[in-house]
Order: C-alpha cells, then structure tokens, then sequence
C-alpha cells in the first residue's frame, strides 16, 4: 500500500479520502506547489536554451553583411555545376565510328555537366554492368577512374549542401574554420573527380582510339574556385569573430516578484 507524503504513516484499503488519517493532510494536494515551480524553473531552463540557441542562429545568418554575403556566396558553387551551358563542362566526351550506328562518321560531341550525371544514372545506370565492367580485364581499370569520379563527384556535392547549411548556424570561431575545411574538401573532390574522369576517358580511348575520347572540363577548376568567396568570408570571422547578442531574460523569481509586485492593488492616499 502507498504511504503518505507528509508523515509517511502507511494507508490501508479503506482510507479512500484524500486526507490522510493520521496527519490530515490533502495528499492530492500536498508539494503541489514545489512541484509547480520545479515545472516552472524547467520549462524556463528549456526556454533560456531554446533562446540562446535562435540568438546564435540570427547572428550567423542575418548578424551583419559578412553573414549575409556568406550565405548567398555559399549557392554560387552550385552554379558551376550548370556551366555547361555556357561551355564550361566538368568533363567531355566524344563519341565516333560508333560500330552499327547509321551516322557512324560523325562525332557527337557531349558535354557534361551535372544534369548528365543525373540523366545518366536515371535512365542508363546499371550497377550490375558497372560492377561487370570494371571486373573486365580489358575495360577494367578505365572503369574504375569512372566509378571513382561519379563517386567523388557526389561527395563534392554533398560537402557544398552540408556548407550550405552549416553557415546558417556557425557563430563560433570554431566553426567558421571547420566551414573553411568543408569549402576546401568540396573543391578538391570536385578537382579529383575531373582528374578521375580524365584518366578514364585516357584509359578507355587506349582501348577504343578511334571510337570513344574525352577530357575534363574547365568546369571542374570553375566550381572550385567559386567556393573561395565562401572560404575568404570564414577566415575574415575567425580573424574577427561574430559577436552574438544574447537576449536577456528574466528569472522565473524575479518575473514571479514583478507579476505580484502588478498584481497588487494600489490604494489612494
């Protein structure tokens, strides 16, 4: 059986009521109050945590220019991906005296870009062809420099995302220098997967020297230094770091104090 809170005098089967039978206590009610404020001082703990939070969140997006520059300069990497409409490709091939094709002598130049990458890999990827491929003694170490370049290339874009998204929420010193290694580690696996697909199209054109050639873009070296502006940016707020403004809230006792303070009634002299 339970006890009670106050005396702690054990209860039987027929002490129904709320009271209890030996101190008289109201054992529904009994610590209510310190329970209340125990409530009230955590939820002020979450709320003060939950501010400080947003503070810093507003200081490194919307804290001044140089957060500001740094967020929008932080798209533009993303835009190099694109510059194969302006004849700046990550990489290109071309493709002629392509065996029971009926235009067999002309070449068909393909420049790429990462809308061919996506194009590729929802209507013509095949694992199991890749996996056959770079398993072929002929073709085998052609297919391997490919396979690293898309996987690089995906990489490459998934550090520029998670770039993106970081400065958002770095205010820290500390921060702003793992964006700097975010930014570079983006830029040089954009660079190795152009290298990677260099040394594939080199390969696959020893084997097919007059059908298949192709070379990395300027695009690679394009994408990559468009993440300097962002990288510049994070070492000016290490030199000079971002000052957050905390707001100042007040505690759950002195709020406590001045609503009682309001709360009392005010009589003429």
């Amino acid at each position: 059986m339970a006890n009670c809170p106050k005396c702690n005098a054990k209860l039987r089967l027929i002490d129904w009521r709320p009271e209890c039978p030996k101190c008289g206590v109201n054992m529904v009610y009994y610590g209510m109050e310190e329970r209340l404020l125990a409530d009230a001082e955590k939820a002020e703990a979450e709320h003060a945590k939950f501010q400080k939070g947003l503070d810093r969140f507003k200081a490194s997006a919307i804290g001044g220019p140089r957060q500001i520059a740094r967020i929008i300069l932080s798209i533009i990497p993303v835009a190099g991906l694109f510059l194969d409409f302006v004849g700046l490709p990550l990489a290109k091939l071309s493709l002629q005296n392509i065996p029971f094709y009926s235009e067999a002598g002309v070449a068909s130049e393909i420049n790429i870009g990462i809308l061919k990458v996506v194009e590729l890999f929802t209507d013509y990827f095949d694992v199991n062809a890749l996996l056959s491929a770079i398993q072929s003694p002929i073709v085998g170490k052609p297919f391997i420099f490919f396979a690293l370049a898309i996987v690089m290339l995906a990489l490459s874009v998934v550090m520029g995302i998670l770039n993106f998204g970081r400065n958002f929420c770095s205010s820290k010193k500390s921060s702003c220098a793992k964006n700097i290694v975010v930014s570079a580690l983006s830029a040089v696996l954009i660079i190795l997967s152009g290298v990677m697909f260099g040394q594939f199209a080199s390969g696959i054109n020893a084997v097919f020297p007059d059908i298949i050639s192709g070379a990395m873009g300027l695009g690679v070296f394009a994408t990559a230094v468009l993440h300097l502006p962002v990288i510049i940016i994070n070492l000016l707020l290490v030199k000079n770091p971002i000052v957050v403004k905390y707001k100042e809230l007040p505690k759950y006792g002195e709020a406590a104090e001045e609503n009682a303070e309001e709360a009392q009634p005010v009589t003429a002299e």
